[in-house]
């Protein structure tokens, strides 16, 4: 079955959209900055990027815990089809230990261009298994889950997530979202008001790490 137009979602399914789309692209771009300090250290650069990762980690794994804890229990609930929930399940389990391996290469991180070679590749591993996994959780999301789902799920799990949620993400997550929205997906941007806000620190913060000479 064919992916629903972001358009046509939930605010609450497209925020999970861009989520992943953040998450993706970020993955990407710290195994491209990782490459880059094998080549040139840089100490600055390097505890920025050990910053920003620990940011980005953090909400992926909020982002898990909360399907995990809150999502899938309710969908199972509600009659969803079980091999699509199973598929889910495994993924997430396969994919935290990839981050797991990912974030010990971050704290390894020491100026050494081996610790940087060894980032780079162990980013790149977690990236291809995050990008399987977002095509996999929308497509099923869309397709064989789709019949348990509703507007009364989906404000559920926002909920969940506010509830959740340090405090410190209201500073993060909605301008980091706003940063890979189209302007038609907007209404997926939890907090906006924040997201303007913040989103001029979010992007110094981001040009420190991925371009500091650009």
């Amino acid at each position: 079955m064919p992916s629903q137009p972001s358009t046509a979602l939930p605010p609450a399914h497209l925020t999970m959209v861009l989520a992943h789309r953040a998450m993706v692209h970020d993955l990407d771009r710290i195994a491209t900055v990782a490459d880059e300090l094998a080549q040139t250290p840089d100490v600055s650069r390097t505890a920025a990027l050990r910053r920003y990762v620990e940011r980005v980690f953090h909400i992926i794994a909020h982002h898990h815990e909360g399907e995990d804890a809150h999502l899938w229990p309710l969908l199972r609930e509600r009659g969803g089809d079980p091999e699509a929930l199973a598929l889910l399940d495994a993924e997430h389990e396969e994919l935290a230990k990839a981050l797991h391996v990912c974030h010990e290469a971050v704290h390894r991180l020491d100026g050494d261009p081996a610790t940087a070679v060894d980032l780079a590749a162990r980013t790149r591993e977690a990236h291809e298994r995050l990008a399987a996994h977002a095509a996999d959780e929308e497509r099923e999301l869309t397709g064989r889950l789709a019949p348990v789902l509703d507007a009364a799920a989906w404000k559920g799990f926002a909920t969940h997530m506010r509830r959740t949620a340090p405090g410190w993400t209201l500073r993060f997550m909605p301008a980091w979202l706003a940063a890979v929205a189209e302007p038609h997906e907007r209404a997926g941007i939890p907090a906006r008001p924040l997201a303007r806000l913040f989103g001029p620190s979010l992007a110094r913060a981001q040009r420190t790490v991925f371009a500091p000479h650009g």
